[in-house]
């Protein structure tokens, strides 16, 4: 035993010490390059901090934001392409007049591709990136390779030649990849916006705190609009919170060129359509008998189901000759209103004084009151209410919290493409609400560079039916190949196998971009049909004078005078040989 050395010291025994002191000091570990290779390391300055023990080597305190390979990450966005845009003629719909634009490849390449032509032209971008779960990060940029190479990386390839990378925290992958994926991509993004442009990206709790800094970093902290919380419906999978929400980070390309233009995002509120419908029945039924008219759609507001977007709007539930009205506040914001003397109309005695002063001055009151636009209570004790017609107050600010169910996307989707053949796609309709509420106008484009089952292209068909006007989009996907091999569960297989058949039996080859150009077709002559119902309907209900402003059915093509169109060209990514 006494020549026998003994290693008391072995690659697991570090390992969990530094656990430990991950466990104590959760943010004195951070990620290093050792040999090239990312691993774990103990911050020693940051330790001492925790400790109380002075670092001799301590430099003036900075705040900063730093990761392995940042530079780099920096550099990347910088760099010339290698590649080209590549027009595919042959899956390509009116390709000699469509703005529409579909890119297979990798979307940093593309990025940089399309960064000359759509400099500052870009209105707004959507984005669902990679959450970093773990497996589902994809990109590894490395393309200073040539065509032949190109082929080839890490022994990693898709049936396209596109590199294939996961992020697996068994390879010591944390958050270092995902930021070095993410940054140069939200780099070129920034300068392709327009200056009243805006950038809303999808994230989970995985990846949100390094994307805001990420963000502030590129766009700057004054830029910053919001983190909308989608609340997608309650999961029952988790032995303590149940997280059913995610955030839609948003950030304006400038926010003083918004208000310095005085432009306000505003969106139409849900379930106005459905109210205008009962209270027309209504009419029908009782004529002007606007008490059994209020009763009635009381009534109807109560029996709505919980989740309804008409139930948020049932304080109007008062009705007049103009229409469904709430009685709103009289009183002057913040107080310092005038003071005068109102006379009940029936007591013919003052009323009651609004706490912060009339809201207007007494000659606009009176008119007001005149014109049978002011609610007085039953005698002099209350307080004057305004009419606030429902019809005047449709636009809203958009809310930074909202509910849809997260299952109703996949359902739609299943109903459109036959089966179950892509895992939670986003919603379509939050998408839409995004462009309506942004305020896009006739050709304003949105890009989408992790466009995944083209959820976005269906959205733009949804928004510009809705307002009637023609924006355009581009999409941008790496043609990730679609496979069962690293199916999770039986379900995971069988969605998998679905999406192999639908592109087996449109022979094409079995990846995303296959299922993602098939949905934007359906989904476009699915809004055409939608759009040419809707038009038929109302021509046979209108009179005279409407009929000459409903236009003439809609086509495939983006001829004049159509708010939609569905065309689109078709590109891949090539090397440049």
């Amino acid at each position: 035993m006494a020549n026998t050395q003994l290693n008391m010291i072995n690659n697991d025994a570090i390992a969990q010490n530094v656990n430990k002191i991950k466990e104590l000091f959760p943010h004195c570990v951070c990620e290093v390059l050792v040999d090239g290779k990312l691993t774990q390391a103990i911050d020693h300055h940051k330790l001492l901090l925790e400790l109380g023990i002075k670092d001799e080597h301590e430099t003036k305190e900075r705040y900063e934001f730093n990761w392995p390979n940042k530079r780099e990450a920096i550099k990347m966005a910088n760099l010339p392409t290698s590649s080209t845009l590549r027009p595919c003629l042959s899956e390509s719909i009116d390709f000699e007049h469509t703005q529409n634009l579909y890119i297979e490849g990798d979307n940093l390449e593309v990025l940089k591709c399309i960064k000359n032509t759509y400099l500052s032209k870009i209105k707004l971008i959507y984005i669902d990136p990679p959450y970093n779960t773990g497996s589902d990060l994809i990109y590894h940029d490395d393309f200073d390779q040539s065509a032949e190479s190109f082929l080839v990386s890490e022994n990693k390839i898709d049936e396209q030649g596109n590199r294939l990378s996961s992020n697996l925290q068994s390879e010591g992958r944390f958050h270092t990849n995902w930021l070095n994926m993410i940054y140069p991509r939200l780099k070129i993004a920034r300068d392709l916006l327009t200056d009243d442009g805006a950038i809303f990206i999808s994230i989970d709790e995985n990846e949100m705190d390094n994307l805001k800094k990420v963000c502030d970093e590129i766009f700057g902290q004054s830029n910053f609009i919001a983190s909308l919380v989608w609340a997608a419906g309650r999961k029952n999978d988790s032995k303590l919170i149940s997280v059913s929400h995610e955030y839609i980070v948003c950030y304006a390309r400038n926010r003083n060129y918004l208000k310095e233009n005085s432009i306000l995002w505003r969106e139409r509120k849900q379930g106005l359509d459905d109210i205008y419908k009962e209270y027309e029945r209504l009419k029908k039924l009782h004529g002007n008998n606007y008490k059994l008219i209020e009763q009635d759609l009381k009534l109807w507001y109560k029996a709505l189901p919980a989740g309804s977007p008409a139930k948020e709007q049932a304080h109007y539930n008062s009705v007049d000759g103009n229409g469904i009205y709430y009685g709103d506040n009289i009183s002057w914001p913040g107080g310092g209103g005038p003071k005068y003397t109102v006379l009940h109309p029936i007591t013919n005695k003052p009323v009651k004084l609004p706490k912060g002063g009339w809201r207007f001055t007494q000659e606009t009151l009176n008119s007001m009151i005149a014109a049978d636009k002011i609610v007085f209570g039953a005698d002099e004790n209350n307080v004057p209410k305004v009419k606030a017609y429902l019809k005047d107050r449709e636009y809203a600010v958009p809310y930074s919290v909202f509910y849809t169910d997260g299952r109703a996307a996949s359902k739609r989707l299943v109903s459109l493409l036959g089966d179950k053949v892509f895992d939670n796609p986003k919603d379509e309709t939050i998408i839409a609400r995004i462009i309506e509420f942004c305020g896009l106008k006739d050709n304003d484009i949105v890009l989408d560079f992790f466009s995944g089952s083209g959820t976005t292209a269906h959205a733009l068909f949804l928004a510009n039916m809705k307002q009637k006007l023609n924006r355009h989009f581009i999409l941008v996907q790496i043609p990730e190949i679609i496979s069962d091999a690293g199916a999770s569960s039986k379900t995971a297989k069988n969605v998998t196998n679905n999406a192999i058949k639908l592109c087996q039996s449109l022979n094409a080859p079995a990846n995303i971009c296959t299922i993602a150009k098939e949905r934007i077709k359906k989904a476009g002559q699915q809004v055409l049909a939608m759009m040419n119902d809707n038009l038929s309907k109302a021509k046979n209900q209108a009179n005279s004078s409407a009929e000459n402003r409903i236009n003439k059915p809609f086509s495939m093509g983006g001829g004049e005078g159509n708010f939609l169109t569905v065309a689109s060209v078709y590109l891949s990514l090539t090397p440049l040989i």
